[in-house]
């Protein structure tokens, strides 16, 4: 048939069909891009951080994290949310993160770790002093963690968060700290009562391998106030001259690695986890010092 207006109909039905190919093309291509780059999903950690108050006592962080730093507030969650918001022009704390003491324990995040808290105040560990700008702290609701025990809900919920936090971070066992430990005579907590031990033996922090305190503890060796104290600086601790600075440290240091006793006192126990830790975490310090061998 040779009719132009047939001519002309044929066209036109191809050309809708066409026209309709292509449309029903487009939508598969739109949809399989938009599978190819999915929004990141957040990985999971087993534990939920709520957003608390901000607070004003931070500044940007300028260091590399490499402590963590745990307290306990000495006080009740709200008073403690309060005073960490840093609003007092007198006392301008802050803290990362906040652990409540509730029967189901919250995680509170008032400082994001890309700023540094104001936390640890004048306090010194190692070779470093002023320690805000390299560390992580940690505010654990307990009115006082030498008289009152932490819950084992607390401690749980504690070894997840620092596992996240050492994990990120990298942070060595031996930089896994109390407050008493890197402000010694100017704080006690977390307290005697924090589960040091316990997080230890699930990887969280430093402690003496029970083999060497045992055969520390059979050579009886002894220690002057000068090695005692070259021995505790060695492994960390900050202490102000004289036999006074001295008890001060032992203390802090007891009330870390030894806290059914602290008594300022370095008796033979002492001695024996001081040398242990020493030996495990700081054995080419102690070699520089040409201590005796411990």
């Amino acid at each position: 048939m040779n009719n132009p207006l047939w001519s002309y109909y044929v066209r036109m039905c191809v050309l809708l069909i066409l026209t309709h190919l292509l449309v029903g093309c487009a939508t598969p291509t739109k949809s399989s891009k938009t599978a190819i780059t999915p929004p990141p999903i957040a990985k999971f950690t087993g534990l939920q951080i709520e957003q608390g108050p901000s607070s004003l006592g931070a500044e940007p962080r300028k260091e590399k994290i490499t402590h963590l730093i745990l307290h306990y507030t000495a006080g009740t969650l709200p008073s403690s949310l309060d005073i960490l918001q840093g609003k007092d022009p007198a006392h301008k704390v802050g803290i990362h993160y906040v652990i409540t003491d509730e029967p189901t324990p919250r995680v509170i995040r008032m400082v994001p770790e890309t700023m540094a808290a104001f936390h640890a105040g004048k306090s010194g560990w190692s070779e470093l002093n002023a320690l805000n700008q390299r560390s992580v702290g940690i505010e654990i609701v307990n009115l006082d963690g030498n008289v009152h025990p932490y819950s084992a809900a607390q401690a749980e919920v504690v070894f997840t968060l620092c596992t996240d936090i050492i994990r990120r971070n990298d942070i060595r066992p031996n930089n896994v700290l109390g407050h008493s430990d890197i402000a010694v005579g100017r704080k006690i907590d977390p307290g005697s009562l924090f589960p040091w031990a316990k997080l230890a033996s699930l990887g969280i922090g430093a402690w003496p391998l029970p083999e060497e305190v045992k055969a520390n503890l059979s050579k009886n060796k002894s220690a002057t106030p000068a090695e005692l104290r070259q021995l505790l600086e060695i492994y960390g601790y900050h202490l102000e001259p004289g036999e006074p600075g001295l008890k001060l440290g032992i203390e802090a240091f007891q009330r870390h690695f030894r806290p059914s006793k602290v008594t300022g006192i370095a008796d033979a126990e002492t001695l024996a986890i001081l040398r242990s830790l020493v030996r495990r975490y700081r054995s080419e310090e102690l070699r520089r010092a040409r201590l005796p061998k411990v």
